[in-house]
């Protein structure tokens, strides 16, 4: 078993999501996601189709000083797939995971959406568990996109380049998170 194998979870798929609660691992540009990204809304769509109607809430503000929220990007992309507007929520205010955890599950319970369910890379994916169930999430499905790497805008850069660095980024943030009281 590779390192990558340990780290990962094996996906909890909903059985009738109401939403899919979607972190961005970084934009790429103004206009476009990362490839990280871009495969977590992609899977995230993958599911839209079987559950048409559910939602996706796109969550991450302005953390990487592009002058536009990462939410926005996404439901842009998200847009082009063929998603509908009203199908999309932004979150637009999150700058780390605990805040897009913490304020998509505002946002689900305020639309009374049921099964909100976590879409995040595979690298990620124990950490936002791990988060979430700390902040008391019940019901809590996830679904993981395997994805490459792709250099981020800006400081991001490195953490997004590989999936290498995304691994360390992953462990370093997770210990973090530990010690901050988010997991």
């Amino acid at each position: 078993m590779t390192l990558y194998e340990s780290w990962t979870l094996p996906d909890n798929p909903p059985p009738c999501p109401g939403c899919f609660v979607i972190p961005s691992y970084a934009l790429r540009s103004r206009t476009e996601p990362t490839l990280p990204t871009r495969r977590q809304i992609d899977l995230a769509f993958t599911w839209w189709q079987r559950f048409p109607g559910s939602k996706l809430i796109l969550s991450t503000g302005d953390n990487q000083g592009l002058g536009i929220t990462n939410a926005r990007v996404m439901a842009q992309y998200a847009g082009r797939l063929g998603i509908p507007a009203q199908d999309l929520i932004e979150e637009d205010r999150s700058r780390n995971t605990y805040q897009n955890l913490l304020y998509s599950w505002k946002i689900a319970g305020e639309h009374g959406l049921r099964q909100p369910t976590l879409v995040t890379l595979d690298l990620y994916t124990r950490r936002a568990v791990a988060v979430a169930r700390k902040m008391g999430w019940t019901d809590l499905y996830w679904l993981s996109a395997y994805s490459e790497g792709e250099g981020a805008w800006g400081y991001k850069w490195l953490q997004t380049r590989s999936r290498a660095t995304i691994l360390g980024y992953e462990m370093a943030a997770s210990v973090f998170g530990k010690l901050a009281g988010w997991q």
